[in-house]
């Protein structure tokens, strides 16, 4: 049986534009899109809803010239840094069809500049350049608040909590640190408040002045005096997070999903010519777009109209979230509530242990003189003949669970299960190793390597043949 694993480096290996990179460059030309004056104006009325935003804009469209403020592939890549893929793109899929409208750049406006997550990798974009990259972002923002709620758990005056948030605490008060305020302000964690301060000079009246406090929006009732509600900020968060799932998932449908191949696309590998299972960690249907109607399972789940996109972390790792319970952020959560394809190698595992049950029962029951046949047919049962591909996956220990279920299948015995993992370049490689190193250990890396069940090989090539269009004609 051939199963083949995908991650993003599939996708990129298709020049399909599914890097984080690719993702945030098209965002922000979206962001930056000049829609004219009615419309930025609209955006600087107090409207409270999306429905209402597009309203007037249908409104303030039927007085302009619709073309100029559509955006196609050219204008969306406009300020894009992998300048070179992107022509390849060009090359390979006709763009021609990807045009968003004026009411589909203003709802993304709209959630861009609504999204705090967003905000926040916007900031961060130079040092966040893969999806690892990305959720150790999201682990550093609660690794963060996990601190804070301690702090802010030993300040038992309510009417004293702005003074952590001042830039100069008073002597043996709790301060916040400075980039921890820096990061959790993009999350509108605190607010400017109006109090009465009292003047120097006896007899004159108190005047009104403004301080940094704690948004009291995060607050128990949303009043400073009940106090901060971790639970709260947490909710805000998590919300946040599946709006910008949503901005993702926008993308991958508005572009990534309508570039259609120009070429007829082949992959000159012995190995995975005939497949009978995928295994995706990507959110996209690549393989069965171009290539053949294999069953996929998507163990992160996929894009579309009822997206069930898994964003998030591998584990919580402070006391104080667990106890909050703040396993929406995580990755297992995530593959859970959204019911994706989350069983991985279930059938090959239950197998094993069918297996070692027969095995159990037959040298517990079996006293024919002939137990030594019978004991070899069955030793052929045990053989599970699976040959892995994994393309294009990091192997990182986001995906730590995949991998150990993987590489325990010949725990015991040689059950004839083998894995090739593709490589993009030395580099890749020597990444790889590394986490299957990290991961596994050296002992079990070692043995499969010795016993050649385990091959690191370059990727498969993929050519680009005549054009579809002249294989019809």
């Amino acid at each position: 049986m051939n199963i083949l694993i995908v991650g993003n480096g599939f996708d990129l290996s298709h020049y399909l534009p599914t890097k984080y990179d690719h993702f945030m460059d098209v965002m922000d030309a979206i962001e930056k899109k000049d829609l004219g004056k009615p419309i930025q104006n609209v955006f600087s009325n107090p409207l409270n809803t999306l429905p209402e935003l597009i309203l007037k804009v249908l409104e303030i469209k039927r007085a302009v010239d619709e073309k100029t403020y559509q955006m196609n592939f050219d204008d969306l890549f406009v300020i894009c840094r992998d300048k070179k893929f992107v022509s390849k793109t060009k090359e390979i899929y006709d763009t021609t069809s990807i045009i968003l409208s004026v009411e589909e750049i203003v709802e993304l406006q709209y959630k861009l500049k609504k999204n705090c997550w967003y905000q926040y990798f916007k900031n961060h974009v130079e040092e966040i350049k893969t999806w690892i990259d990305f959720e150790q972002k999201i682990q550093d923002v609660l690794t963060i608040l996990a601190e804070c709620i301690g702090e802010l758990e030993k300040i038992h005056n309510p009417k004293k909590i702005y003074e952590y948030f001042s830039e100069h605490p008073k002597d043996g008060s709790l301060g916040i640190k400075e980039k921890n305020s820096k990061i959790l302000n993009f999350f509108n964690f605190t607010a400017e408040e109006e109090y009465y301060r009292q003047s120097i000079n006896l007899g004159r009246p108190s005047h009104k002045s403004t301080r940094i406090n704690l948004n009291p929006r995060f607050c128990h009732g949303e009043s400073l005096l009940n106090n901060f509600s971790p639970s709260l900020f947490l909710d805000f968060l998590s919300n946040q997070l599946d709006d910008f799932i949503e901005i993702f998932n926008l993308y991958l449908e508005l572009v990534v999903n309508q570039l259609i191949p120009v070429h007829k696309f082949s992959i000159e590998s012995k190995g995975i010519i005939s497949l009978d299972k995928i295994y995706s960690f990507n959110y996209t249907n690549t393989y069965q777009r171009i290539y053949d109607l294999v069953k996929v399972e998507y163990l992160h789940g996929s894009h579309g109209e009822n997206q069930n996109i898994v964003l998030g972390i591998f584990d919580l790792e402070h006391d104080s979230l667990r106890k909050l319970k703040a396993y929406g952020f995580t990755k297992y959560h995530q593959k859970l509530f959204k019911d994706t394809d989350y069983l991985f190698l279930d059938e090959s595992k239950n197998n094993i242990l069918a297996y070692k049950k027969r095995v159990e029962d037959f040298e517990k029951n079996y006293q024919k003189p002939n137990k030594e046949y019978y004991r070899d047919a069955l030793r052929f049962e045990e053989k599970l003949n699976l040959n892995f591909y994994i393309w294009g996956h990091s192997l990182d220990v986001s995906d730590k669970d995949y991998i150990i279920d993987l590489f325990s299948l010949n725990d015991d015995i040689d059950r004839n299960v083998r894995v090739t993992v593709y490589y993009f370049d030395k580099n890749a490689k020597f990444m790889l190793l590394n986490n299957l190193l990290s991961i596994l250990g050296k002992d079990k890396v070692e043995q499969w390597m010795k016993n050649k069940w385990l091959q690191f090989k370059e990727n498969p090539e993929i050519k680009f043949n005549e054009t579809i269009s002249e294989k019809t004609a």
